[in-house]
């Protein structure tokens, strides 16, 4: 017999995953909304155009990681998957890799000023999960080899951790978290005025009569 589907939506679970996600991934975008208007030059269009481009950016980094870490784990851990998984894998990481060059360009292409608190709150993110995943995995590795914890194939994972954050630390390196402070800032510096003087014509000498 088929429950009561009303009990199902209005459970707990349904009313979480039905209400309070919403609203909560609304308040976040709400939020990124009203920084990013802050920034001097930008524009509604633009900034809903960047935290569209922003997020599916991420979506693509997901994905790229999701077909691209089992494999890494199945190199260095001896473990072959069958042929079927692996293009499943490569398939993932393809869709993944089309969706991030897509959202790249996308995002070169809008106002400067429209996107650069996203930017910044995009790959300020990118880099705090790579800083984290690298010195956790650094850690990790330390503590089994003080602790003479050793098990067969312990250090792959922790391993394979630290090569994926050190890669998302160094993706995200640069000045991409002082453009939001570049783009807030308000200067105060007047305007220097170049005055040129207009050059004198010369008068024709006249021809003096012997």
């Amino acid at each position: 017999m088929v429950e009561n589907p009303l009990t199902t939506i209005f459970g707990f679970i349904g009313s979480f995953y039905g209400l309070v996600l919403p609203l909560l991934t609304l308040f976040f975008l709400t939020v990124l909304f009203m920084a990013s208007m802050m920034s001097p030059g930008a524009k509604a269009k633009q900034v809903g155009e960047a935290i569209y481009n922003y997020l599916m950016h991420g979506v693509s980094v997901l994905l790229m990681t999701i077909g691209a870490l089992p494999t890494v784990f199945s190199v260095f851990a001896g473990v072959a998957y069958t042929g079927r998984t692996y293009i499943a894998l490569l398939l993932v990481f393809a869709c993944g890799g089309l969706l991030f060059l897509i959202q790249d360009q996308a995002a070169r292409d809008l106002d400067a000023a429209s996107k650069v608190v996203i930017e910044a709150v995009y790959m300020t993110t990118l880099k705090v999960i790579g800083n984290l995943l690298a010195l956790l995995s650094a850690i990790s590795i330390f503590l089994s080899i003080v602790l003479a914890s050793f098990t067969a194939g312990w250090w792959v994972t922790p391993f394979v951790l630290l090569l994926y954050g050190l890669l998302l630390s160094w993706c995200t390196r640069g000045n991409h978290e002082w453009e939001l402070v570049k783009a807030l800032q308000v200067t105060s510096a007047p305007a220097k005025s170049i005055t040129s003087t207009p050059a004198r014509k010369k008068s024709p000498r006249r021809k003096r009569k012997r």
